[in-house]
Protein backbone atom coordinates (compact mmCIF):
# COMPACT_ATOMS: atom_id res chain seq x y z
CA UNK A 1 0.00 0.00 0.00
CA UNK A 2 1.28 3.51 -0.78
CA UNK A 3 1.24 6.07 1.73
CA UNK A 4 -1.03 8.65 1.68
CA UNK A 5 0.92 11.84 2.32
CA UNK A 6 -0.48 14.55 5.06
CA UNK A 7 -2.26 17.35 2.09
CA UNK A 8 -4.09 13.97 0.69
CA UNK A 9 -5.14 12.68 4.34
CA UNK A 10 -6.61 16.26 4.92
CA UNK A 11 -8.20 16.14 1.40
CA UNK A 12 -9.95 12.97 2.14
CA UNK A 13 -11.40 13.98 5.87
CA UNK A 14 -12.21 17.18 3.78
CA UNK A 15 -14.21 15.27 1.38
CA UNK A 16 -15.87 13.08 4.10
CA UNK A 17 -17.30 16.29 5.56
CA UNK A 18 -21.40 16.27 6.00
CA UNK A 19 -23.29 18.61 3.92
CA UNK A 20 -24.38 20.09 7.48
CA UNK A 21 -21.02 20.29 9.46
CA UNK A 22 -19.84 22.48 6.32
CA UNK A 23 -23.38 24.71 6.67
CA UNK A 24 -22.71 25.22 10.45
CA UNK A 25 -18.63 26.10 9.90
CA UNK A 26 -20.12 28.80 7.30
CA UNK A 27 -22.58 30.31 10.09
CA UNK A 28 -19.79 30.76 12.39
CA UNK A 29 -17.56 32.09 9.86
CA UNK A 30 -20.60 34.48 8.50
CA UNK A 31 -21.26 35.68 12.51
CA UNK A 32 -17.65 36.16 13.44
CA UNK A 33 -17.33 39.31 10.36
CA UNK A 34 -20.22 40.52 10.68
CA UNK A 35 -19.29 43.07 12.91
CA UNK A 36 -17.06 44.75 10.25
CA UNK A 37 -19.80 44.98 7.46
CA UNK A 38 -22.65 46.40 9.76
CA UNK A 39 -23.76 49.56 8.87
CA UNK A 40 -22.31 51.90 11.54
CA UNK A 41 -23.15 54.73 10.30
CA UNK A 42 -26.28 56.44 10.93
CA UNK A 43 -28.49 57.48 8.10
CA UNK A 44 -30.69 60.25 10.14
CA UNK A 45 -28.53 63.29 8.76
CA UNK A 46 -30.49 64.35 5.39
CA UNK A 47 -33.60 63.38 7.17
CA UNK A 48 -33.57 65.76 9.69
CA UNK A 49 -35.09 68.16 6.98
CA UNK A 50 -37.82 65.61 6.10
CA UNK A 51 -41.83 67.15 7.39
CA UNK A 52 -42.92 64.52 8.63
CA UNK A 53 -41.46 63.56 11.65
CA UNK A 54 -39.94 66.37 14.39
CA UNK A 55 -36.27 67.27 15.56
CA UNK A 56 -36.58 65.60 18.42
CA UNK A 57 -38.16 61.95 17.40
CA UNK A 58 -35.30 62.36 14.99
CA UNK A 59 -32.55 62.77 17.55
CA UNK A 60 -33.81 60.00 19.63
CA UNK A 61 -34.13 57.52 16.48
CA UNK A 62 -30.59 58.80 16.15
CA UNK A 63 -28.82 58.07 19.61
CA UNK A 64 -30.50 54.45 19.15
CA UNK A 65 -29.00 53.65 16.04
CA UNK A 66 -25.36 54.82 17.15
CA UNK A 67 -25.93 53.28 20.42
CA UNK A 68 -27.06 50.04 18.39
CA UNK A 69 -23.68 50.09 16.25
CA UNK A 70 -21.72 50.12 19.79
CA UNK A 71 -22.73 47.29 21.31
CA UNK A 72 -23.02 45.42 17.62
CA UNK A 73 -18.93 46.18 17.38
CA UNK A 74 -18.59 44.56 20.60
CA UNK A 75 -20.92 41.22 19.88
CA UNK A 76 -23.33 42.60 22.44
CA UNK A 77 -25.96 41.23 19.72
CA UNK A 78 -29.24 40.97 21.45
CA UNK A 79 -28.66 44.39 22.99
CA UNK A 80 -27.68 45.91 19.59
CA UNK A 81 -31.23 44.51 18.31
CA UNK A 82 -33.05 45.81 20.61
CA UNK A 83 -31.49 49.29 19.51
CA UNK A 84 -31.62 49.29 16.27
CA UNK A 85 -35.61 48.33 16.99
CA UNK A 86 -36.43 51.35 18.80
CA UNK A 87 -34.65 53.56 16.28
CA UNK A 88 -36.80 51.96 13.79
CA UNK A 89 -39.78 52.29 15.44
CA UNK A 90 -38.82 55.98 16.16
CA UNK A 91 -38.03 56.11 12.13
CA UNK A 92 -38.07 53.45 9.76
CA UNK A 93 -35.31 53.50 7.20
CA UNK A 94 -33.63 50.89 5.43
CA UNK A 95 -30.32 50.82 6.55
CA UNK A 96 -31.51 50.35 10.06
CA UNK A 97 -33.89 47.55 8.76
CA UNK A 98 -30.86 45.87 7.86
CA UNK A 99 -28.77 46.22 11.03
CA UNK A 100 -31.83 44.58 12.77
CA UNK A 101 -31.64 41.49 10.40
CA UNK A 102 -27.95 41.21 10.56
CA UNK A 103 -28.01 41.14 14.62
CA UNK A 104 -31.17 37.89 14.21
CA UNK A 105 -28.72 36.23 11.95
CA UNK A 106 -25.94 36.56 14.34
CA UNK A 107 -28.05 35.47 17.08
CA UNK A 108 -29.19 32.21 14.88
CA UNK A 109 -33.03 33.53 13.90
CA UNK A 110 -32.60 32.80 10.33
CA UNK A 111 -35.78 32.42 8.97
CA UNK A 112 -36.79 36.23 10.84
CA UNK A 113 -33.64 37.35 9.51
CA UNK A 114 -34.28 36.42 6.00
CA UNK A 115 -37.34 38.10 6.10
CA UNK A 116 -35.99 41.58 7.57
CA UNK A 117 -33.18 41.16 5.07
CA UNK A 118 -35.83 40.89 2.25
CA UNK A 119 -38.21 44.17 3.74
CA UNK A 120 -34.88 45.86 3.49
CA UNK A 121 -35.10 45.59 0.15
CA UNK A 122 -38.17 46.61 -0.55
CA UNK A 123 -38.22 50.10 1.61
CA UNK A 124 -35.11 50.87 -0.55
CA UNK A 125 -37.19 49.74 -3.72
CA UNK A 126 -40.33 51.95 -1.99
CA UNK A 127 -38.18 55.13 -2.12
CA UNK A 128 -37.90 55.53 -5.55
CA UNK A 129 -35.07 57.50 -6.62
CA UNK A 130 -33.74 58.22 -2.89
CA UNK A 131 -31.81 54.91 -2.96
CA UNK A 132 -31.32 54.24 1.37
CA UNK A 133 -29.10 51.29 0.53
CA UNK A 134 -26.19 51.59 -1.54
CA UNK A 135 -25.43 49.74 -3.61
CA UNK A 136 -22.99 47.45 -2.37
CA UNK A 137 -25.34 46.89 0.98
CA UNK A 138 -27.94 46.15 -1.96
CA UNK A 139 -25.93 43.29 -3.19
CA UNK A 140 -24.50 42.23 0.50
CA UNK A 141 -28.74 41.81 1.67
CA UNK A 142 -29.28 39.36 -1.79
CA UNK A 143 -25.78 37.56 -0.62
CA UNK A 144 -27.01 36.80 2.64
CA UNK A 145 -30.33 35.81 2.01
CA UNK A 146 -29.47 33.54 -1.01
CA UNK A 147 -27.02 32.02 1.78
CA UNK A 148 -29.99 31.55 4.04
CA UNK A 149 -32.01 29.90 1.20
CA UNK A 150 -29.09 27.78 0.09
CA UNK A 151 -26.77 26.84 3.12
CA UNK A 152 -28.77 27.52 6.64
CA UNK A 153 -32.44 26.69 6.49
CA UNK A 154 -33.77 23.47 6.91
CA UNK A 155 -36.59 21.97 5.55
CA UNK A 156 -39.55 19.65 6.37
CA UNK A 157 -42.03 18.03 3.69
CA UNK A 158 -45.06 17.80 6.02
CA UNK A 159 -47.98 15.06 5.47
CA UNK A 160 -50.80 15.49 8.01
CA UNK A 161 -54.00 13.76 8.86
CA UNK A 162 -56.73 14.67 9.20
CA UNK A 163 -56.48 17.73 6.72
CA UNK A 164 -58.46 20.34 8.82
CA UNK A 165 -55.68 20.32 12.18
CA UNK A 166 -53.68 23.34 13.55
CA UNK A 167 -49.95 23.22 13.11
CA UNK A 168 -47.48 25.13 15.79
CA UNK A 169 -43.77 25.28 16.31
CA UNK A 170 -42.22 26.38 19.28
CA UNK A 171 -45.25 27.99 20.01
CA UNK A 172 -45.79 30.06 17.27
CA UNK A 173 -48.32 29.43 13.89
CA UNK A 174 -46.42 29.47 10.53
CA UNK A 175 -46.34 32.31 8.17
CA UNK A 176 -47.74 31.48 4.57
CA UNK A 177 -45.02 32.32 1.89
CA UNK A 178 -47.13 32.71 -1.63
CA UNK A 179 -46.20 31.85 -5.06
CA UNK A 180 -44.85 28.16 -4.61
CA UNK A 181 -46.21 25.47 -5.86
CA UNK A 182 -46.41 23.36 -3.12
CA UNK A 183 -47.79 25.14 -0.13
CA UNK A 184 -44.93 26.80 2.03
CA UNK A 185 -44.68 27.90 5.47
CA UNK A 186 -42.61 29.44 7.54
CA UNK A 187 -41.82 28.83 11.26
CA UNK A 188 -40.54 31.29 13.50
CA UNK A 189 -41.43 34.66 11.94
CA UNK A 190 -45.14 35.01 13.53
CA UNK A 191 -45.49 36.28 17.14
CA UNK A 192 -46.07 33.38 19.69
CA UNK A 193 -49.82 32.09 19.58
CA UNK A 194 -52.09 29.52 18.83
CA UNK A 195 -51.22 27.09 15.77
CA UNK A 196 -53.06 27.78 12.13
CA UNK A 197 -55.06 25.26 10.02
CA UNK A 198 -52.44 23.36 7.95
CA UNK A 199 -52.74 24.57 3.94
CA UNK A 200 -53.05 20.81 2.83
CA UNK A 201 -52.42 17.60 3.28
CA UNK A 202 -49.08 17.98 2.07
CA UNK A 203 -46.78 20.78 2.43
CA UNK A 204 -43.11 21.93 3.07
CA UNK A 205 -42.18 24.07 5.91
CA UNK A 206 -39.01 26.19 6.02
CA UNK A 207 -37.33 26.39 9.68
CA UNK A 208 -34.19 27.38 11.41
CA UNK A 209 -31.42 24.08 12.16
CA UNK A 210 -31.58 23.42 15.91
CA UNK A 211 -34.02 21.83 17.87
CA UNK A 212 -38.01 22.50 18.09
CA UNK A 213 -41.12 21.44 19.04
CA UNK A 214 -44.24 20.75 16.48
CA UNK A 215 -47.58 20.44 17.92
CA UNK A 216 -50.60 19.55 15.64
CA UNK A 217 -53.81 19.65 17.28
CA UNK A 218 -57.54 19.55 16.29
CA UNK A 219 -60.79 19.20 18.46
CA UNK A 220 -62.04 15.95 18.87
CA UNK A 221 -58.67 14.31 18.61
CA UNK A 222 -55.64 13.92 20.60
CA UNK A 223 -52.41 16.05 20.38
CA UNK A 224 -49.39 15.27 18.61
CA UNK A 225 -45.98 16.80 20.28
CA UNK A 226 -43.02 15.98 18.25
CA UNK A 227 -39.47 16.74 19.49
CA UNK A 228 -37.42 17.55 16.07
CA UNK A 229 -33.82 18.40 15.97
CA UNK A 230 -33.02 19.40 12.23
CA UNK A 231 -29.81 20.12 10.57
CA UNK A 232 -28.94 22.83 8.55
CA UNK A 233 -29.34 22.47 4.99
CA UNK A 234 -31.32 19.61 5.29
CA UNK A 235 -34.88 18.05 4.29
CA UNK A 236 -36.63 15.59 6.66
CA UNK A 237 -40.08 14.04 5.82
CA UNK A 238 -42.58 14.05 8.45
CA UNK A 239 -46.23 12.46 9.01
CA UNK A 240 -47.95 13.83 11.17
CA UNK A 241 -51.67 11.80 12.43
CA UNK A 242 -53.63 12.43 14.94
CA UNK A 243 -55.46 9.60 17.23
CA UNK A 244 -59.27 10.18 17.01
CA UNK A 245 -60.73 10.67 20.87
CA UNK A 246 -62.94 8.88 22.28
CA UNK A 247 -66.73 9.96 23.56
CA UNK A 248 -67.70 10.19 27.34
CA UNK A 249 -71.43 9.16 27.99
CA UNK A 250 -71.91 10.07 32.18
CA UNK A 251 -75.35 8.25 32.91
CA UNK A 252 -77.38 8.74 35.98
CA UNK A 253 -81.00 7.76 37.53
CA UNK A 254 -83.19 8.64 39.79
CA UNK A 255 -83.29 5.40 41.92
CA UNK A 256 -80.36 3.20 43.56
CA UNK A 257 -79.23 -0.11 41.64
CA UNK A 258 -80.85 0.67 38.07
CA UNK A 259 -78.83 -1.03 35.62
CA UNK A 260 -77.23 0.34 32.54
CA UNK A 261 -76.93 -1.10 28.91
CA UNK A 262 -74.94 0.40 26.15
CA UNK A 263 -75.77 -0.90 22.25
CA UNK A 264 -77.28 -4.20 24.06
CA UNK A 265 -74.60 -5.14 26.22
CA UNK A 266 -74.91 -4.13 30.18
CA UNK A 267 -72.15 -2.30 31.49
CA UNK A 268 -73.17 -1.28 35.00
CA UNK A 269 -75.30 0.46 37.46
CA UNK A 270 -75.63 4.27 37.32
CA UNK A 271 -74.29 6.81 38.18
CA UNK A 272 -71.69 5.27 35.50
CA UNK A 273 -69.06 6.99 33.03
CA UNK A 274 -68.90 5.12 29.36
CA UNK A 275 -65.81 5.81 27.06
CA UNK A 276 -67.35 5.23 23.11
CA UNK A 277 -66.54 5.94 20.07
CA UNK A 278 -68.27 9.34 18.22
CA UNK A 279 -71.46 8.54 16.82
CA UNK A 280 -75.26 7.03 17.81
CA UNK A 281 -75.48 4.59 20.56
CA UNK A 282 -78.53 2.92 22.30
CA UNK A 283 -79.07 3.29 25.76
CA UNK A 284 -81.09 1.50 27.92
CA UNK A 285 -81.52 1.93 32.04
CA UNK A 286 -84.38 -0.52 33.71
CA UNK A 287 -84.57 -2.01 37.61
CA UNK A 288 -87.35 -4.59 38.37
CA UNK A 289 -90.64 -3.03 39.57
CA UNK A 290 -89.94 0.22 36.96
CA UNK A 291 -90.47 1.27 33.28
CA UNK A 292 -87.67 0.89 31.19
CA UNK A 293 -85.70 4.24 30.42
CA UNK A 294 -84.94 3.32 26.34
CA UNK A 295 -83.33 6.07 24.56
CA UNK A 296 -80.51 7.14 21.52
CA UNK A 297 -77.93 9.74 22.13
CA UNK A 298 -75.56 11.06 19.42
CA UNK A 299 -71.91 12.06 21.35
CA UNK A 300 -68.76 14.08 19.70
CA UNK A 301 -65.21 13.19 19.80
CA UNK A 302 -63.68 14.13 22.57
CA UNK A 303 -66.64 15.73 24.58
CA UNK A 304 -68.87 14.58 27.43
CA UNK A 305 -72.22 13.91 27.43
CA UNK A 306 -74.65 13.50 30.50
CA UNK A 307 -77.66 11.40 30.45
CA UNK A 308 -80.23 11.22 33.58
CA UNK A 309 -82.72 8.48 33.05
CA UNK A 310 -86.18 9.29 35.37
CA UNK A 311 -87.53 5.77 35.82
CA UNK A 312 -91.22 5.81 36.81
CA UNK A 313 -92.74 2.72 38.71
CA UNK A 314 -94.68 0.38 37.09
CA UNK A 315 -98.73 0.60 37.84
CA UNK A 316 -99.64 -2.83 38.90
CA UNK A 317 -102.72 -4.33 36.67
CA UNK A 318 -106.00 -5.27 38.04
CA UNK A 319 -105.25 -8.69 38.19
CA UNK A 320 -102.03 -7.94 40.91
CA UNK A 321 -104.29 -5.82 42.98
CA UNK A 322 -105.00 -7.93 46.46
CA UNK A 323 -108.46 -6.75 47.13
CA UNK A 324 -109.17 -7.37 43.02
CA UNK A 325 -108.66 -11.47 44.31
CA UNK A 326 -110.60 -10.58 47.39
CA UNK A 327 -113.89 -9.72 45.93
CA UNK A 328 -113.45 -12.43 43.19
CA UNK A 329 -113.17 -15.16 45.95
CA UNK A 330 -116.24 -14.04 47.05
CA UNK A 331 -117.86 -13.63 43.51
CA UNK A 332 -116.96 -17.56 42.33
CA UNK A 333 -118.20 -19.00 45.83
CA UNK A 334 -121.52 -17.48 45.38
CA UNK A 335 -121.40 -18.75 42.04
CA UNK A 336 -120.50 -22.16 42.56
CA UNK A 337 -123.83 -22.28 45.19
CA UNK A 338 -126.08 -20.97 42.32
CA UNK A 339 -125.11 -23.41 39.98
CA UNK A 340 -125.62 -26.35 42.11
CA UNK A 341 -128.95 -25.34 42.10
CA UNK A 342 -129.27 -24.63 39.29
CA UNK A 343 -128.21 -28.29 38.03
CA UNK A 344 -129.46 -30.03 40.87
CA UNK A 345 -133.46 -30.80 41.59
CA UNK A 346 -134.52 -31.14 45.16
CA UNK A 347 -135.44 -34.62 46.31
CA UNK A 348 -139.30 -35.39 46.98
CA UNK A 349 -140.52 -35.67 50.30
CA UNK A 350 -140.92 -38.85 51.39
CA UNK A 351 -144.15 -39.58 53.00
CA UNK A 352 -145.27 -43.09 54.89
CA UNK A 353 -147.24 -45.00 52.79
CA UNK A 354 -151.10 -45.06 53.32
CA UNK A 355 -152.83 -47.79 55.63
CA UNK A 356 -156.23 -47.45 54.79
CA UNK A 357 -157.24 -47.02 59.05
CA UNK A 358 -159.69 -49.28 59.83
CA UNK A 359 -161.89 -49.53 56.87
CA UNK A 360 -158.96 -50.86 55.06
CA UNK A 361 -159.60 -48.41 52.20
CA UNK A 362 -157.58 -45.39 51.00
CA UNK A 363 -157.61 -42.40 48.69
CA UNK A 364 -155.90 -41.91 45.58
CA UNK A 365 -154.21 -38.20 45.95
Amino acid sequence: MHPVSPRARASAESSKTRPSERARRLVRASVTSLAAILAVAHPFGALSRAAEIDQATLESARTEFVKGAALAKNAQWAEALAAFERSAKLRPHAVTTYNIGACQRAVGQYAVARKTLAAALAQDAAAGDEKQLSESLATEIKGWIAEIDGSILATLDVVVRPTDANIAIDGRPLEATPGSALPLLVAGTLPPGPGAKVPAESFRIRLDPGPHIVTLSRKGYSDAVIPKTIAPATTTKLVLELDRLPATVHVTANVDGAVVAIDDLDVGVAPIDLSRPAGVHHVVVRKLGFVTYDTKIDVQAGERSDLSAKLEAEKPSLVEKWWFWTAAAVVVGGATVGTYFLVHKSPEPQRPAPNGGGLGWTVQL
